[in-house]
C-alpha cells in the first residue's frame, strides 16, 4: 500500500518545484510574453493617438475652409455683388411698366 504524503512532504515538494529550472523557465517565458504583448498594445494605442491627432487637425482645416466658403457665398449673394454682375450683362432697367389685366378668371370651359 502507498503511503500518504505528509503535509511537510507536500510543502517540500512545492518548494522544490518553485526552485526548479522548469518553473523558472516558464516564469521567465510568461514575463517575456506579457512584456511583448504590453509593448504591442502600447504601440497600437500610441499609433491610434497620432492618427486621431492628424484627423483632428484635418477637421479644423476643413472647418476653416467651410467658414471661408460661407463668407464667399455671402459676398456673392450681397446686393452690391448682384448689382455689379447685372451691370456687366448690358441689361436696361424698365422705366414704364404696364400690367395686363385678365378678362376672365376661368382657365378652361366646361361643355
Amino acid at each position: 500500500m502507498k503511503k500518504k504524503p505528509t503535509l511537510r512532504e507536500k510543502k517540500l515538494a512545492v518548494q522544490r518545484w518553485l526552485v526548479s529550472t522548469t518553473f523558472r523557465t516558464m516564469l521567465l517565458g510568461a514575463i517575456v510574453l506579457f512584456g511583448v504583448l504590453y509593448l504591442f498594445k502600447v504601440n497600437t494605442v500610441s499609433t491610434q493617438g497620432f492618427v486621431i491627432s492628424d484627423l483632428e487637425v484635418e477637421i479644423q482645416e476643413l472647418e476653416r475652409e467651410n467658414q471661408r466658403l460661407d463668407v464667399q457665398i455671402a459676398s456673392y449673394r450681397s446686393m452690391h455683388s448682384l448689382e455689379a454682375r447685372l451691370e456687366s450683362t448690358d441689361l436696361v432697367a424698365a422705366s414704364d411698366m404696364q400690367y395686363l389685366i385678365p378678362v376672365g378668371t376661368a382657365v378652361a370651359r366646361a361643355n
